[in-house]
């Protein structure tokens, strides 16, 4: 780090912490606390999230540090990930974890501005170097209290505090406004695939009059449940699934397949997602030379999931393009694989749409309150029919949009973590003393720090044994620079 600037004065976290009290909440079986561990830390946003509540009884044996108002809290496990608080005023008198290092400010150092320096980059690197361990690698409260921190006169860490404030309140609201992005570019997926699908998309290249085709123009092979769907343009038709698509079933799974020669690849529910495959794991299964001509995926099937405990996750429905040769798939993976008369990525985008879905769920539904589907209900599933040259501009005009969409997604997600970054760059402008103007009127920490030291020393009790679960390790000397 740069030299410190005039007045400042280069100490340890012990310098400006005082000690805190520890206490076995046991002896008060019936006395309600609530207890901060290091999952009631949301590390993403520095905040205390989700306090428990226990009974004094039944505190775990960690349950021992009490806490106040304004006090840090800085998780000893894992500290690279950033679990660091503030204590707010309602849980004054509550507990933390003995994994969690209380730093108490004491007349130094103001208790933003400490709490600053914990959450920042240079601090936390310094500190996870001290780590121990692998599978849960963590510091002791000596390696925290031991820590260097960078202090400026009370009056310059003010206007830091109040600076940093100033600045990550405008970051914050840049990132609340990036994180509505991603639910806005969902919604304007939907509405693009509700567009194609009405025929809004095509209605100017289209060669007919637009005329409405109402519910009469349907086949009799569709979900009876289905009354009512949308308008279509008078060119187009509602068609069966079956009626355009061959539907398939998938291989059951079966103890006696380990024992078969003819093994072969095969999708399960976890491979398939809305407009996605994840084919990072795939399994084997034996089969027959039968089953596997039956069950066979061939480039431009649509995989179906039959079954899944959301509803809003029954049908998800994504491409197959030949990813792995030779490959089959479940029994509650439903194939639809395409006629000549539709285009496979129509088919998908149809699918996904919200007609689509809404088609799905309809008859995914059961009067037992159960949600699947079957080969039967995909058979009897709807799709809007156009001729082919028009199917084929819808698939263009959604690709066209989506890519566009898409674009914007990643460029929201790069301004995201600019943002992030943005933080930690005021922090580090801060403690190099260039964020505020400095006053030469103001006390120099040395001075300040000197005179608590005194303080201490004044009131020292050196035959009392110091407890070691409720005070700081003696501090180190440090010069002024």
């Amino acid at each position: 780090m740069s030299e410190l600037p005039n007045g400042w004065y280069e100490a340890t976290i012990a310098d400006v912490t005082g000690p805190f009290a520890g206490i076995d909440p046991t002896k008060t079986p019936t006395k309600l606390f609530k207890y901060v561990d290091i999952g009631s830390i949301d590390n993403k946003t520095q905040t205390i999230a989700d306090p428990k509540v226990i009974k004094g009884a039944d505190a775990p044996s960690r349950a021992r540090r009490v806490i106040h108002s304004g006090d840090t809290l800085f998780s000893t496990v894992r500290t690279y990930l950033k679990n660091i608080a503030v204590v707010p005023k309602d849980l004054d008198g509550q507990l933390t974890s003995t994994g969690i290092a209380v730093l108490r400010p004491n007349e130094a150092v103001n208790p933003r501005y400490l709490f600053n320096w914990a959450c920042s980059d240079s601090f936390v690197e310094a500190i996870s170097m001290t780590q121990d361990g692998t599978m849960y690698p963590a510091v002791s409260d000596r390696d925290v209290a031991e820590g260097l921190i960078r202090v400026p006169p009370l009056p310059e860490q003010q206007r830091i505090v109040e600076k940093i404030d100033s600045l990550c309140a405008k970051s914050r609201r840049a990132l609340g406004h990036l994180d509505h992005i991603p639910r806005l570019v969902e919604k304007y997926k939907q509405a693009i695939l509700g567009a194609a699908f009405s025929g809004e998309l095509t209605r100017e290249k289209r060669a007919s009059p637009a005329k409405s085709a109402r519910d009469g123009v349907r086949s009799m092979a569709i979900d009876g449940r289905l009354s009512t769907l949308p308008d279509l343009p008078s060119s187009w038709r509602w068609m069966a699934i079956s009626e355009l698509m061959e539907i398939g079933g998938g291989l059951t799974k079966n103890p006696a397949r380990s024992a078969m020669a003819m093994r072969r690849p095969y999708l399960r529910v976890a491979n398939v997602y809305a407009n996605e495959l994840r084919l990072a794991e795939i399994s084997e299964t034996g089969c027959t030379e039968k089953e596997f001509e039956k069950t066979k995926l061939a480039s431009g099937d649509l995989l179906i999931v039959e079954g899944n405990g959301s509803l809003d996750q029954i049908g998800r429905v994504a491409l197959w393009n030949g990813e792995v040769s030779d490959c089959s798939h479940q029994n509650h993976i439903i194939r639809a694989r395409p006629s000549e008369l539709v285009e496979p990525r129509y088919a998908l985008f149809w699918l996904l749409s919200p007609a689509g879905r809404e088609a799905i769920e309809t008859v995914a539904s059961s009067s037992s309150g159960l949600h699947t589907l079957s080969i039967t209900k995909v058979e009897r599933l709807p799709i809007p029919l156009c001729a082919k040259p028009e199917q084929r501009a819808i698939v263009r005009s959604i690709d066209n949009a989506f890519t566009w969409i898409d674009r914007l997604a990643s460029e929201t997600t790069k301004a995201r973590k600019l943002v992030d970054h943005l933080d930690q760059a005021i922090l580090a402008k801060a403690f190099r003393g260039e964020l505020v103007p400095q006053d030469p009127n103001d006390e120099p920490a040395s001075v300040l720090l000197e005179r608590i030291r005194a303080e201490r020393g004044a009131t020292a009790h050196p035959k009392k044994r110091r407890d070691k679960s409720s005070s700081r390790p003696p501090a180190r000397s440090r010069r002024p620079k």
